[in-house]
């Protein structure tokens, strides 16, 4: 028996703390409510935070294939979601559109090139029926 809770938070590591920053605020509109030489937390849609923190440039990726690996986020709005592929387009993170089970993905990526899928709908208003092949990439 599980109890109750549901994901909050996310630390994600990047080589440039204001790009990323920047990134992640234009594109989702995320807000900045702390923010400290090495780091930001950003807040997005519904209370989801964002913790940012900077490696530097010669920072290196975790070689060994484990844990997180990529940021997914999800529009009950169509309209929105052309947007944000229009957003990833003008910053040259737009990889691709695709769809799986009646959802719409749309990958990019970040400005250290960490994989962002965006899905149309969300999980609320249509419910995953497949697993999307592009996700194991």
């Amino acid at each position: 028996m599980g109890y109750p809770a549901k994901p909050a938070s996310s630390v994600l590591y990047v080589s440039e703390l204001d790009r990323s920053v920047a990134f992640y605020r234009d594109l989702f509109g995320c807000e900045v409510t702390l923010r400290s030489a090495e780091a930001a937390l950003l807040l997005a849609a519904e209370g989801f935070q964002l913790y940012i923190i900077e490696r530097g440039k010669r920072a290196q990726r975790h070689p060994s294939g484990l844990g997180y690996h990529l940021l997914m986020w999800a529009t009950d709005n169509l309209q929105d979601l052309k947007a944000l592929t229009q957003s990833l387009q003008e910053t040259g993170g737009y990889v691709n559109t695709h769809t799986a089970g009646d959802v719409t993905f749309v990958e990019g990526r970040d400005p250290d090139g960490l994989r962002v899928v965006i899905a149309h709908p969300d999980p609320a208003q249509q419910p995953r029926s497949v697993f999307d092949s592009h996700l194991f990439a």
